[in-house]
């Protein structure tokens, strides 16, 4: 199949038609992937909780035997408490009580004398009162044991990975029929109803991509609030049977609800160590004796409601007492919220992937004829890469600080981005004799290559060394696809009038780092990190094919003005043309060091190393760290969506950015551990960034003869001030996160350093003349 037949006629229509569907196809199917991935992880929490409720049945009797000062070997009835477990529960395999060395004392059912250890440990959130590991095969549960002077051992509940799968798979059924039934409606619509939507794509196509993925994130929504509701209702039962049987110990002794002190301590005890309870009550003839959470008792409070008479009576006339303990309402819904927003930032970047391709395997009209137009053509079918620059970015942001912590304590991740940055700033510098000599079209292949290989072996090694030396081979490749893409770009383009279409390049760049951002985290939270890197790799060899096959031809440029303006215009390495009002070059340093610089400083430092490692600590998972960095590039993508601002504006405008930024970061620093604040300071700061950098690299106007005039201009330090504080920012926060009690004060300190400097820059260009379009 030739290239002319796939860039022309029926073969570009086919491939266009091919990549829709595709992505449509991957964007239905994600929606039902994260939801599985998220019904078992949520699901099999409510188990883990609801074997620990069931310990607590064995665990309770076994502390009181060993605060007597009787040995953990000596504990009688052990196989009595255990077994009436099992049989009640079927998806309890064995119960177990191991001593402080890992020794088997007691089994049920008798087995191994020995405890096998298992390879990997479920991260559990902050205050978890239990410890879950796993393997391909099993849940086990420990709960420790102690006596009056530490622990001495643990008593272990092992559950069948199976039982868990197979429910959620039953609810997930009717998912996968549906699913096929969209599926088969969008390719009907895709290729049945051309005539219709190719006169206007984005609303058709937009339409049918918005219903197809409505529904299947609402029937997912709803298997998964089945599945939550039900797992709710047996940790609801396991949490009141466990406190039941707490309680009727004293009824066995002979004593009554009077004679017990301390009543509403233990059901505020249970209340705290189960947030999820809205409420604990006793209650004897239709009063509220005893109660924990304000709405105890009242109906309709609680989403779940367990009630147990119990054993225990109340006053002279022996009043029955009923215990009812009841799943708060936000139990739920706090559940199916985690799900909805991940289907939310899905929905986000695969819209924006689709409007992509959409724009991307357009037909390209020919220069002769409609200039204009191939202009927007070419511009078009190069945003894919350079959504695909930010993507790889992008990718690794929500888990690999943390990854590189865990192989390197104290900077290990530092070092990491220090090498990815300064290698991409060094490969964006120093590549333009390469692609003189090569040719745009060849070193953008390299290019692509190069991104490819160092995360296709970090999926594989876990040596933090060859990490380190991988990093600085994808950042030479993620800078030399930033500078093939831009020099292809000017390649097609006359050199000495080059495109104004950066936004729509940069806007690509925001979608690609969004998109990433949120898939990286997906990936390994679900699938965990190896499958990140392993779809890092393979994108780069993907976009090869398209590379190869539609990238808008070089011979299309005009070959009439010989090689000379075209090196002249490779040398991005000069300074462009500044309007004749602004006076020397130089006049742009102040705002390079005290704007711009800080920025990047602050991005690179701040959200790259300090905002991930903060959150994981805060006992955040991959995917919930990817969606809160993705409102950064959500708030950037904002800003290029925007209508560009006038030369006339641009002070005003420079100067709303550092005061966004600077409180951005402030709002961080003094209420970062509010969540509703650490959202709205993320967005804005997001928006801010973009906007400084959006006033500081304006394309500038270029008469005739302007492009040869550059090769000759000073070096431009632009590219030397954004290395420099994309590599020194993981330092130098790096330095100073540890300092404080309170890691967050930091960012507040940044915060007033970037006001600090950028009042001073704009006192000190306060009375300079064509200031306005310094930056215009």
């Amino acid at each position: 199949m030739s290239a002319h037949f796939l860039r022309h006629g029926r073969g570009l229509r086919r491939a266009r038609l091919g990549a829709l569907l595709l992505v449509l196809a991957a964007s239905l199917g994600g929606v039902v992937a994260v939801g599985l991935r998220e019904a078992q992880r949520g699901y099999a929490h409510l188990q883990f909780e609801r074997l620990a409720a069931q310990g607590a049945v064995i665990q309770g009797p076994v502390e009181m035997f060993l605060r007597v000062g009787v040995a953990l070997e000596q504990f009688t009835g052990f196989h009595h408490l255990a077994r009436a477990l099992r049989e009640a529960d079927p998806t309890l395999e064995a119960v177990r009580v191991l001593d402080a060395r890992g020794r088997i004392l007691f089994s049920e059912p008798p087995g191994e004398q020995s405890a096998l250890p298992l390879p990997r440990r479920v991260p559990s959130p902050p205050g978890q009162r239990f410890e879950v590991t796993e393997d391909a095969r099993a849940f086990r549960v420990a709960l420790p044991l102690s006596d009056r002077f530490g622990v001495v051992g643990r008593l272990e509940l092992v559950m069948s990975r199976q039982a868990v799968d197979l429910r959620v798979l039953q609810r997930f059924q009717a998912l996968f029929t549906l699913l096929g039934g969209c599926l088969v409606f969008q390719v009907a619509f895709v290729l049945g109803a051309q005539r219709l939507w190719m006169r206007r794509p984005r609303r058709w196509l937009g339409l049918a991509f918005s219903a197809g993925f409505g529904v299947m994130t609402l029937a997912t929504s709803l298997a998964l609030v089945d599945l939550y509701s039900d797992g709710l209702q047996q940790r609801t039962s396991s949490l009141a049977h466990s406190l039941a049987r707490r309680l009727n110990e004293a009824a066995r002794l002979g004593l009554t609800l009077s004679h017990l002190r301390g009543l509403d301590t233990l059901l505020e005890d249970y209340q705290r160590s189960n947030t999820d309870l809205g409420s604990l009550a006793l209650i004897a003839d239709e009063r509220v004796l005893v109660q924990a959470g304000s709405g105890a008792g009242a109906p309709g409070h609680e989403r779940f409601k367990y009630t147990i008479d119990l054993e225990l009576t109340e006053g002279p006339w022996s009043l029955p007492v009923r215990l009812e303990v009841g799943a708060a309402k936000g139990a739920l819904d706090d559940r199916l919220w985690r799900g909805c927003r991940g289907f939310l930032f899905l929905f986000v970047a695969c819209g924006l992937l689709g409007l992509l391709v959409l724009r991307a395997f357009a037909p390209l009209p020919r220069r002769e004829t409609r200039p204009r137009a191939f202009e927007h053509g070419a511009v078009d079918r190069l945003q894919p890469l350079a959504f695909l620059g930010a993507f790889l970015d992008g990718l690794p942001l929500a888990f690999l600080a943390t990854s590189a912590e865990a192989l390197h304590p104290g900077g290990g991740a530092a070092l990491l981005f220090f090498a990815f940055h300064g290698a991409s700033a060094l490969a964006h510098l120093y590549s333009e004799r390469s692609i003189r000599d090569l040719g745009p079209g060849r070193f953008l292949m390299g290019a692509l290559q190069l991104s490819a290989a160092p995360l296709l072996l970090m999926a594989w090694t876990g040596d933090f060394r060859l990490w380190l030396l991988l990093r600085c081979l994808s950042g030479l490749g993620h800078g030399a696809l930033a500078a093939g893409n831009r020099a292809y770009l000017l390649a097609v383009f006359h050199p000495q009038q080059p495109p104004a279409h950066g936004s729509r390049l940069a806007l690509s760049r925001c979608g690609g780092l969004l998109g990433g951002t949120v898939l990286g985290a997906l990936l390994a939270a679900h699938l965990g990190p190896r499958a990140a890197f392993l779809c890092g790799g393979l994108c780069p060899l993907a976009a090869l094919a398209y590379a190869r096959l539609w990238l808008p031809p070089l011979d299309a440029r005009d070959k009439s003005r010989g090689p000379g303006p075209f090196r002249a215009s490779l040398s991005w390495l000069a300074p462009p043309a500044l309007p004749s009002s602004t006076g020397s070059p130089r006049e742009h340093l102040p705002a390079l060091l005290l704007v711009g610089l800080p920025s990047l400083l602050v991005r690179g430092g701040v959200l790259c190393f300090a905002l991930p490692l903060w959150l994981s600590g805060q006992g955040e998972d991959a995917d919930r760290i990817g969606q809160l960095l993705a409102l950064h590039a959500l708030g950037a993508l904002l800003c290029h969506v925007l209508p560009p601002p006038r030369t006339a504006r641009t002070r005003r405008l420079l100067q709303g950015g550092v005061l966004g930024m600077g409180v951005a970061l402030l709002a961080l620093g003094m209420a970062g551990a509010l969540e509703p604040v650490f959202v709205l300071a993320l967005g804005l700061w997001g928006l801010c960034h973009a906007l400084i950098q959006a006033c500081l690299k304006r394309p500038r106007s270029q008469g005739p003869g302007e492009g040869l005039a550059r090769e000759r201009g000073p070096p431009s330090i632009t590219p030397v001030v954004g290395a420099l504080g994309q590599c020194l920012g993981p330092l130098a926060v790096s330095a100073l996160w540890h300092l404080p009690s309170e890691p967050l004060q930091v960012l507040g300190g940044l915060g007033a350093g970037v006001l600090l400097l950028g009042a001073a820059y704009f006192w000190l260009t306060r009375g300079l003349p064509g200031r306005e379009a310094r930056h215009a």
